[in-house]
């Protein structure tokens, strides 16, 4: 919030510039970013030593430690959702609509250094924390649908920098939200299949952001992309089954 309401707001995405904001120093605005991207880390290990105390919080890191998955899990976690986009462009092209002179775009350096710190910073809390908590009631496709995570990139708007709440009923942030949803499925997919390892979760969302960016999406209409990852949610929900997601007897 410091951050959305200072001198630094385009440091935040959907974060709009305010009148008279705070001035501060350009290395306190990238600390107070950091803490805010670990957020759901934060969150998850406070919860968690609250309820079940140290030993709670033992187990949670030791989904760091889940490692020794299939390596097919690994590429399709990181490859997959570029797969998917590239799928998006044939459709598009094939049905007669316009693409991109380049299909593919490579991520400057600056990216591929978030990526590799920033997912940890969620990924406990998402993946590592709420998805075995919440699919334990609502199953694992239950879990999935709570858009929390999708709207976690979205409270910018409840502050005086982002416009107003009703941006979050609009066709842009709608399709955006269901696009995000579908790839929650396939996170959970991928987490619940390796024993809820983490480390393929933080892979599933550098591939996600690797595959934003590496597949040129511009001036491709974005339904395109939306109907395309649905298409694969759904093969994952019906091959796998919507309780677990996964055939994996030991799903955390």
């Amino acid at each position: 919030m410091v951050v959305v309401l200072s001198t630094h707001a385009n440091l935040v995405n959907g974060a709009r510039p305010v009148q008279h904001p705070i001035p501060i120093s350009t290395p306190l605005a990238i600390i107070l970013m950091v803490i805010g991207a670990y957020g759901p880390f934060l969150a998850a290990v406070s919860v968690t030593r609250l309820r079940s105390g140290n030993a709670g919080v033992g187990r949670l890191f030791r989904q760091f430690q889940r490692w020794r998955v299939h390596s097919m899990w690994f590429v399709t976690a990181f490859l997959g959702p570029a797969f998917l986009g590239l799928i998006a462009l044939l459709i598009t092209a094939l049905s007669g609509g316009t693409t991109p002179a380049h299909l593919f775009t490579l991520p400057r350096s600056l990216h591929f250094a978030g990526w590799l710190t920033g997912p940890w910073g969620e990924e406990l809390g998402w993946r590592g924390y709420m998805q075995p908590t919440l699919q334990k009631r609502l199953g694992a496709l239950g879990a999935s649908l709570v858009v929390v995570w999708s709207l976690w990139h979205y409270w910018p708007v409840a502050t005086p920098a982002g416009g107003s709440l009703t941006e979050l009923l609009q066709a842009p942030v709608l399709t955006w939200l269901a696009y995000e949803v579908a790839n929650s499925v396939m996170m959970a997919w991928l987490y619940n299949s390796t024993a809820g390892s983490l480390p393929i979760a933080w892979a599933s969302h550098v591939g996600l952001s690797l595959g934003q960016n590496l597949v040129d999406k511009h001036p491709i209409p974005f339904g395109s992309f939306v109907l395309t990852f649905w298409a694969a949610a759904v093969l994952v929900i019906v091959v796998n089954g919507p309780r677990s997601l996964s055939r994996n007897s030991s799903t955390t």
